[in-house]
């Protein structure tokens, strides 16, 4: 008898402290890890599509839209997929416009001010592309990397002629969305729209004006190959043939 009360006294310790044990190591979900150690957090391991926000409507692609103090081309490239893929997309319901909408009429300016915006800015990251591929002046000590400059000033030539197509589509839409006489609370881009139509921001003329000193500049570095064919070639070709 004694015996068996003993037994029954050992096994509730032992549970007893099993439990105190599973109690003391409860699991942290959100314990710091090392990215490349043996554990892994627990939160890992839990779906997180519930939580991640999806862009869907074109408002949530123009959001996506960033430009920096200090950008490189693949940010430019970046900001140019996301609003070109913005274009494609519907529009949230008018409740959840980026400002707000009392008409259908004034839901038409809406749009069209937004067709028009998103066309300036993928215009103006061609631009800035090209820029970064242009140059403002060439001077004689420049011509010795006239080859880098050829094919340079040949990306810059591409990149402001994609930039055309979207200046006339922001046309149109400034003009469709300036038949409504209403001025929505979307900021600079009233403003845009006025210009535009006023003519007081011509883009048309600043892309030509660029292509036409670009095209100066082509011809400068084409005269100088053409005087010296030898100098066709990338700088360090031209070393190791000195060499």
């Amino acid at each position: 008898m004694k015996r068996g009360i003993l037994y029954t006294l050992v096994i509730c310790l032992s549970f007893v402290s099993f439990s105190l044990s599973a109690w003391e190591t409860d699991i942290d979900y959100n314990y710091e890890y090392e990215k490349n150690g043996p554990y892994t957090k627990f939160s890992d391991w839990v779906p997180y599509k519930l939580h991640k926000w999806e862009p869907k409507y074109l408002e949530d692609f123009y959001e996506l839209y960033n430009l920096k103090q200090h950008y490189n081309d693949n940010e430019l490239r970046k900001n140019i997929y996301w609003l070109k893929i913005a274009l494609k997309k519907r529009f949230r319901h008018p409740k959840h416009a980026l400002c707000e909408t009392k008409t259908e009429q004034e839901y038409y300016k809406y749009r069209n001010l937004m067709f028009m915006h998103i066309n300036i800015q993928i215009m103006r990251s061609y631009m800035r592309l090209a820029s970064k591929f242009d140059k403002r002046h060439v001077y004689f000590y420049n011509l010795d990397f006239a080859h880098e400059l050829k094919e340079s000033f040949g990306v810059a030539e591409s990149f402001y002629k994609e930039a055309i197509p979207y200046w006339e589509k922001a046309k149109e839409y400034a003009d469709k969305a300036n038949e409504v006489p209403v001025d929505l609370d979307l900021g600079t881009i009233e403003t845009e729209r006025y210009e535009i139509v006023t003519g007081k921001l011509d883009f048309g003329y600043i892309i030509e004006n660029h292509l036409n000193r670009l095209d100066g500049k082509k011809k400068i570095v084409s005269e100088y190959l053409a005087k010296y064919p030898e100098a066709d070639a990338k700088a360090l070709d031209l070393i190791d043939r000195t060499n």
